[in-house]
């Protein structure tokens, strides 16, 4: 008796996972049991007499390509699922370029190059070419080189042509970067898509060889394909069948600055004449209350396809929108409210996410989770104690409190650049030998004449500054801990050795933004005096190490730090969204950009679909930048959502409601809705 591969799904998934020849397009929304349905599908067809090696199904990821891949075997058995191509885009080109490399001049096997060769490689021929290259600008050319590959156009071609000052490199860079790879029979992973894909639609008997190897085609995610990978699964798809079924969902579209495009999806059935839609709305993983107000939030978006998420998972409770007076407060409160949701529902430390737009914003939350000793791991991006200009800081903090510290003095002795060599320092540590501290040898090193005047007086800075910052800071009280290390910074020139070290401006602010951060989060540091505050607060940094040994273990305990754009595909039982605020969410880089803010809304949305249970939007009132304060809007996105849906509150110092301010921020969502009412009702409809 065959067993029923389709039972259990629902009328919709069902439909979908039996579709037969011809173009189909699941407008999967979120939590509706995509996988599922791709999965069921590939068992059907299987069971239907496919041959498992004509069936491919492609995704983004390792880890997306290795669920479906477990998942078929639990459903056809692993010796069958190991005969279906599941993988990823460039699993599969660089399948193709095994078999077919040689087409295009290349011999088997050939190499795939990491990041670090590729750098190296672009260094090497900066230098050839005379063009003074640095790490930095080494990482920006082979980034519009990526891009440029992508789009399949020379780097010139590209938008960023008109402003970029690195295209010009980039472009004379380009050809000889590529022969470079081709003269030592490689390629790198931009190659993996570009080449096969050029292969086929130069080479028809290439190109008919895989349309008739794989008969049916499944893409995953399909919103997230880019110009590349389009023209890729064209070659693909055999005609006239066409079958081609692609599962994804449009408001989930935000990766536009990879290439991708919602238009992807809207433009499917135009692109493939004849192509089926089916909808998927049920949602097995949020309760009502959310649904609806993302649904509410998304219909914002002039230009979608239509579809309203809807659950049996129960209404749910309100969704809650804080407003703190600082960023800090904010932090602070989500720890404190995490602790207690953690002890009065009994929830483990894994239920909680906190969800921000950008990396930076982690930061303070780190500091405040520590403080309150909620355990925490940051996932798909770098902890603020992982970075290395914060490493730096830290190094220089301990030399501070102790100069005997052997270990931070080496590591930035000659940060920034100094002119301390492996020379100068052979002579340190000779005259360290004679009893004297590696600092004390640095000093007396420092006084010697024979050392070239840059050397001598770099050394003389860092001494200085070193000895003055320790003076200081004995006799300074806790609340003057930020001054006092914002001095002893500008005296090291920490800031303007980065900005030199980079040939890009906004990569440079990007790198000592951590920097800011930290020095931010000083000023809130308590103690009796500026030096038992830094002291505490140097110990208490200096034990932040998260190692990859235990990683996975201790994950399993820990709230969870992301941000929106790495938490797709993710679920937790009660999500955090913070920075609700113009120019956090919606990015103020958006709203100067061409479908910009519909794109921050479906990052909006994203990131509310990810809650199961509990749904918070935070936002701050004022922040400090530099030590000034500035006024911070709402986000536009929290005046869209449906007001019978979420809870309004308003706090100023301690956590406890204030009914005036409530009543306020209420009036100025009031008025926020009458503006956007009246814009959308003059925008033009399509």
């Amino acid at each position: 008796m065959k067993r029923d591969h389709l039972a259990g799904l629902n009328p919709q998934q069902k439909e979908a996972a039996s579709h037969g020849d011809g173009p189909l397009l699941v407008l999967a929304g979120a939590g509706s049991g995509k996988t599922r349905v791709i999965t069921t599908r590939v068992a059907w067809l299987l069971q239907r007499g496919v041959r498992p090696d004509s069936i491919l199904a492609v995704s983004f990821t390792n880890k997306a390509a290795n669920e479906m891949r477990e998942r078929v075997a639990g459903i056809v058995g692993a010796d069958t699922a190991r005969r279906v191509h599941l993988s990823t885009f460039h699993a599969l080109g660089a399948a193709i370029l095994r078999e077919d490399i040689q087409r295009l001049g290349f011999q088997k096997p050939f190499t795939i190059v990491d990041e670090g060769e590729r750098r190296r490689m672009v260094r090497l021929i900066l230098k050839e070419l005379r063009l003074d290259g640095t790490k930095s600008g080494a990482a920006r050319i082979l980034s519009l080189i990526s891009r440029a590959k992508n789009a399949m156009r020379e780097p010139a071609e590209m938008p960023e042509a008109r402003y970029d000052p690195e295209m010009p490199r980039a472009q004379r860079l380009y050809d000889v970067y590529n022969q470079t790879l081709k003269n030592q029979n490689a390629v790198d992973f931009d190659d993996l898509l570009l080449l096969p894909t050029q292969l086929m639609e130069a080479d028809d008997d290439v190109r008919d060889k895989y349309r008739g190897r794989f008969r049916f085609v499944m893409v995953d995610e399909y919103q997230d394909t880019n110009a590349l990978q389009l023209r890729m699964l064209d070659q693909l798809v055999s005609q006239p069948q066409r079958n081609l079924v692609v599962v994804g969902d449009d408001d989930q579209s935000i990766y536009g600055f990879r290439g991708a495009s919602s238009d992807t999806i809207l433009r499917f059935d135009t692109m493939f004449p004849g192509a089926r839609v089916i909808a998927l709305e049920q949602n097995y993983r949020s309760v009502g209350s959310v649904l609806e107000a993302a649904n509410t939030l998304i219909r914002h978006n002039p230009t979608r396809r239509k579809k309203e998420l809807w659950s049996n998972l129960g209404a749910g409770r309100k969704i809650i929108s804080f407003e703190h007076s600082t960023p800090a407060a904010e932090a602070d409160f989500v720890a404190q409210w995490i602790r207690r949701q953690a002890e009065a529902e009994q929830r483990s430390w894994h239920d909680f996410a906190i969800l921000y737009r950008s990396n930076t914003q982690a930061h303070v939350f780190e500091e405040v989770l520590r403080a309150r000793e909620v355990p925490y791991r940051v996932l798909g991006g770098q902890s603020l104690f992982d970075n290395k200009e914060v490493r730096d800081l830290l190094a220089y903090l301990r030399l501070v409190l102790n100069p005997r510290d052997d270990l931070a003095l080496r590591r930035v002795a000659n940060v920034p650049p100094r002119g301390i060599g492996t020379g100068t320092f052979e002579r340190i540590n000779a005259a360290a030998k004679s009893g004297m501290t590696l600092f004390e040898a640095l000093a007396k090193t420092g006084d010697e004449a024979s050392l070239q005047a840059r050397t001598r007086d770099g050394i003389r800075t860092l001494v200085a500054a070193v000895r003055d910052a320790r003076e200081t800071m004995r006799s300074a009280s806790a609340p003057e801990l930020e001054r006092v290390v914002r001095d002893y910074v500008k005296a090291l020139g920490l800031e303007q050795g980065v900005y030199a070290a980079e040939s890009n401006p906004n990569a440079a602010r990007a790198r000592w933004a951590a920097v800011e951060s930290l020095l931010e989060g000083l000023g809130r540091v308590e103690g009796t005096s500026a030096w038992s505050a830094l002291d505490n607060w140097v110990a208490s940094a200096s034990l932040e190490s998260r190692g990859a040994d235990d990683e996975d273990e201790k994950s399993r305990h820990r709230v969870t730090l992301l941000t929106i754009h790495a938490s797709k595909g993710l679920e937790f039982p009660v999500v955090f969204i913070t920075g609700m605020n113009e120019g956090l969410l919606p990015h103020s880089r958006a709203l100067d950009e061409l479908g910009g803010v519909e794109e921050e809304r479906r990052l909006c949305y994203v990131g509310m679909t990810r809650a199961k249970q509990r749904l918070f939007m935070t936002r701050a009132a004022s922040t400090t930048k530099r030590q000034q304060r500035f006024a911070l809007k709402p986000s536009r996105f929290l005046a869209e959502l449906p007001r019978d849906l979420v809870e309004e509150r308003v706090y100023r110092g301690e956590p406890q409601r204030d009914p005036a301010q409530a009543q306020e921020v209420a009036a100025n969502f009031a008025k926020m809705r009458e503006i956007l009412q009246a814009e959308n009702n003059k925008a033009p409809k399509s």
